[in-house]
């Protein structure tokens, strides 16, 4: 029984000690105090950072131009059913007056071409909320790429300032913790 508890001790240790070495972007050698590891890691760290801000940026500004090109794409379509809803309307009401095949058939040839364009219409509305469903998805992850690089670059520039506080002796700063870093 003893065992077991000893055990499982031993492995909670394990996943804490695990998890918290990872969740602090650092090496093994940053960890250990060495001040040129603590630089080299930090400087690696700020432009992985850096290099996430800047994707996320991207994705922001693309994710932008998505929904602005979903929603021109909308209020196209809108203007286009409308039209064609008040093309059937006409249409319709002159329909029956017809008096001859040829003219029957000129109609239904009519409101077979409304039909289409109403259709058409439809579907670009359809494709625009589509465009906008996915620009929305790519300024989400955007924001979680620039997030997440923010914390990158402030977790890089502790281990940098880290670095030279052990050189001088000084106490060590504790490094950001995820929830502490603001949009």
């Amino acid at each position: 029984m003893k065992t077991i508890n000893v055990l499982k001790l031993s492995l909670i240790a394990i996943i804490l000690a695990t998890t918290a070495c990872a969740a602090t972007d650092a090496s093994d050698a940053a960890l250990s105090g060495d001040p040129q590891a603590m630089w080299a890691e930090g400087q690696k760290t700020v432009v992985k950072g850096e290099q996430m801000v800047a994707k996320g940026d991207k994705l922001l500004s693309d994710g932008r131009n998505k929904v602005r090109e979903g929603e021109n794409l909308i209020d196209s379509g809108n203007e286009r059913m409308l039209q064609a809803r008040h093309d059937y309307q006409s249409a319709a009401s002159a329909v029956g007056a017809s008096t001859t095949p040829g003219q029957v058939s000129t109609e239904a040839k009519q409101l077979k071409d409304i039909g289409g364009r109403w259709e058409d219409a439809i579907d670009a509305v359809k494709d625009g909320n589509k465009m906008v469903t996915k620009g929305n998805k790519m300024i989400n992850d955007g924001q979680a790429q620039i997030s997440e690089g923010r914390r990158m670059i402030e977790n890089g520039s502790t281990m940098m300032r880290n670095s030279q506080r052990s050189q001088m002796g000084e106490e060590l700063l504790e490094l950001p913790q995820q929830d502490a870093i603001s949009n």
